[in-house]
């Protein structure tokens, strides 16, 4: 049972491919951010984008707020 070059390549870099694949798994990173102390207010969950943040466009206008696209 020969195998043919492009099916002994194609295997090659599907067992490559399914290698590189799996180092990823379980690393860890250099430095991890202590937990929020006891008492204090933790930052997360929140919502994203912080509404007070946001920008509304054409707000100025009548204080309605749209896609900020305007047509003649």
């Amino acid at each position: 049972m020969s195998h043919t070059p492009t099916r002994r390549t194609a295997l090659t870099v599907l067992a490559l491919a399914g290698a590189l694949a799996l180092t990823g798994c379980g690393k860890k990173p250099k430095f991890v951010d202590s937990p929020v102390p006891e008492g204090q207010v933790d930052p997360f969950p929140r919502t994203y984008p912080n509404p007070t943040l946001d920008p509304k466009p054409n707000a100025d206008k009548a204080g309605k707020t749209g896609s900020g696209v305007q047509f003649p």
